[in-house]
């Protein structure tokens, strides 16, 4: 009878197509990729046949651009039956959070008028359970602890899209530029709106060792003209305090979007510096091969081939190390940065 239940749940989860993970294991290897334009291509081919025990959609996973849910749905149907999404999913837990394009409007935020049907479409492309909590709430922000007590990671998926005030363009002088829009005077304007924010200090308070937040848009650079956190100062410096006043450590955030790849780094009030490795494209080659100005930027390098990105986690150590790294189509690694976790601790 055992050995029978037993077959009935490995057939229950091969249907569902992810691998069952146990809360008592540490996350090693964590894989994030961000705009993908194609459904085939040798950096999805590569992905897929690195070791992963998770992986994280950073936005842009499909290019819908539109406001009709029935293109919607075939994109990110046609996304799912790939090869790729298929080994990702056999192989590890799948966690998403979405950019514009597959919002379903360039630079788009709460205006979009289709965001309810949006959502619908996100959460059915993860096939997110019918009674889900998520799918009763406006966002699709979402957070999750993996691992024992002391090898803690919390992932926390932020909506940049559903509740964003407009953008507002203006003359900003960067050269080269990353777009029309300048920083928002409205004291009011938001980019994670009222609930969000509180979702957000509730997630921040949760014990865990290393958070890894998921922005879709960079949070660290500098402004150029680009769709940024740094669009929304007010917001910006909202998040940090609210990094100081929960003492929350550990924390890393990841980023897409850009079409080229760079790790920014900036001094915070949390008392440790925060870094933000940037991961785009899956898919596609960066045409213009210059990136935007960004005082934050580490080393000032950049890389603009398709590439995946990749924290790994050393717990072996008496102290853990944390090595951000971005991974071209060879697996070869382009970008690099270990960080030792106690680096990453407010004083």
């Amino acid at each position: 009878m055992r050995l029978l239940l037993l077959l009935l749940a490995a057939a229950l989860l091969a249907g569902c197509g992810t691998t069952p993970r146990s809360a008592d294991r540490p996350l090693r290897d964590i894989l994030f990729g961000s705009c993908l334009n194609k459904t085939e291509h040798p950096m999805l081919d590569r992905a897929a046949k690195l070791p992963m025990d998770l992986f994280v959609f950073l936005g842009d996973n499909i290019y819908a651009d539109t406001t009709n849910m029935m293109v919607m749905r075939a994109k990110y149907n046609s996304l799912k039956a790939t090869p790729f999404f298929q080994t990702v999913r056999r192989k590890a837990p799948v966690l998403a959070t979405w950019d514009d394009h597959d919002y379903g409007m360039n630079d788009a935020g709460a205006s979009y008028p289709m965001r309810r049907e949006s959502q619908l479409e996100f959460f059915n492309w993860l096939d997110e359970p019918a009674d889900s909590t998520r799918r009763k709430q406006e966002g699709i922000y979402h957070a999750q602890i993996f691992g024992p007590v002391g090898r803690r990671v919390q992932v926390i998926l932020l909506d940049t899209r559903y509740f964003r005030s407009p953008l507002v363009r203006g003359d900003h002088g960067a050269e080269p530029s990353g777009g029309p829009y300048v920083p928002s005077p409205d004291p009011q304007a938001t980019v994670l709106g009222d609930a969000q924010w509180r979702w957000l200090e509730e997630q921040l308070r949760q014990p865990a060792e290393v958070r890894l937040i998921a922005s879709s848009i960079q949070f660290v650079a500098e402004f150029a003209g680009c769709e940024s956190w740094a669009n929304f100062p007010r917001e910006k410096q909202r998040f940090l305090e609210l990094l100081r006043r929960t003492r929350a450590n550990g924390v890393l955030f990841v980023s897409g979007d850009r079409h080229w790849c760079e790790l920014s780094r900036m001094d915070s009030p949390a008392g440790y510096p925060l870094y933000d490795l940037t991961a785009s494209a899956m898919t596609q080659r960066h045409p213009r091969q210059t990136p935007t100005p960004n005082r934050y930027r580490h080393d000032a390098k950049t890389f603009h081939e398709a590439n995946v990105g990749r924290l790994r986690i050393d717990w072996q150590r008496a102290e853990p190390r944390l090595t951000l790294q971005i991974l071209d189509v060879n697996a070869q690694v382009q970008l690099e940065k270990s960080i030792a976790l106690s680096e990453l601790q407010s004083p």
